[in-house]
């Protein structure tokens, strides 16, 4: 029995950390684990809340619930574990495939020169840009995730200020939409994305699922994916639960089948996690650092590490 209970506890020392799936050198010798997150125990969704891990004689001992899980698998082969099928992977965007800010810069500026090409007097952007947009979502709470909307309704108004544009205010304002969403889609992808998006789009079926209104069908990475669903579409943005649960009854599969790659700590990974998906986060050189890092199954800081990732993932 003796010899039984240390082969168990061997095995706790030899568990693939829960937090940066590399093995037990990612523990602290002194005491608690480095990344204050949970064992990879059952093999399935991680408690809300951390499990403590302390070291003694040189092996890791997790509570005591960890420990007769494993033994209980350790003694029992017939309870081997049974990997995961993984059947969507869904993406972010926006400094996730590609850095945004460029694409937005790019896109203002064709803005703004398309609508002082229409008239000198045209002031965009707008000096009193706060007091406008303050207005128009005090009006319409909506068009604070329906940015396309916003953005119309905001162009109106700044066209409604030239006396001679008012009658084609409508007209205008659509055209000038459509040289920014233009604008705004010509993005530069990562250097990996086509490659990797590619790569596990002959296993998995892909989807989108954004805040922005990039659009992906005037992107070439567009077509690895089987679809796309926006804030705008569904009424409302992440991180509440309507893209990710659109998601999964398009694909027609379960949280624990579905993988979500984001770079955004709170609207990705949190919010996906709080749902019962996996979860990648991609720490983008693009995206600001969060103070507080998310609740992830798996990090990366290049693509070409996903698929690693989410076959380690498969795993669990």
């Amino acid at each position: 029995n003796n010899g039984r209970k240390n082969k168990a506890l061997a095995t706790v020392y030899i568990l693939t950390c829960y937090a940066t799936l590399s093995r037990a050198m990612c523990w602290n010798q002194a005491g608690t684990c480095v990344r204050y997150r949970k064992c990879l125990a059952t093999r399935t969704l991680a408690p809300p809340k951390s499990i403590p891990i302390w070291t003694f004689n040189g092996l890791l001992k997790c509570t005591m619930q960890l420990i007769r899980v494993l033994a209980k698998n350790y003694l029992n082969p017939s309870r081997q574990a049974i990997p995961l099928t993984i059947k969507l992977i869904g993406f972010d965007l926006d400094n996730t495939l590609w850095p945004v800010k460029p694409a937005i810069i790019g896109a203002e500026q064709r803005l703004s020169d398309f609508l002082h090409s229409l008239h000198q007097d045209v002031r965009y952007p707008h000096p009193d840009f706060m007091n406008h947009r303050k207005t128009l979502i005090e009006a319409d709470p909506s068009l604070s995730f329906r940015l396309t909307a916003f953005r119309r309704a905001l162009l109106i108004n700044v066209l409604s200020d030239v006396p001679e544009l008012q009658t084609r205010v409508e007209t205008l304002a659509d055209q000038a939409m459509d040289v920014f969403l233009d604008a705004r889609s010509q993005v530069q992808p990562y250097p990996s994305a086509d490659r990797v998006l590619a790569k596990l789009g002959a296993r998995f079926s892909l989807c989108a699922l954004t805040n922005g209104n990039a659009d992906l069908s005037k992107i070439a990475l567009g077509r690895h994916f089987a679809f796309t669903r926006s804030a705008e579409e569904v009424g409302a943005p992440k991180p509440e639960p309507a893209l990710f649960l659109e998601a999964l009854k398009t694909a027609k599969c379960q949280p624990s089948e579905m993988v979500y790659v984001g770079d955004d700590p709170a609207l990705d990974v949190e919010a996906a996690r709080s749902l019962g998906i996996f979860t990648v986060w991609v720490q983008s050189p693009d995206a600001k650092k969060p103070e507080i890092e998310p609740n992830y199954h798996a990090t990366i800081h290049d693509l070409d590490d996903l698929p690693v990732a989410i076959e380690q993932i498969e795993q669990y």
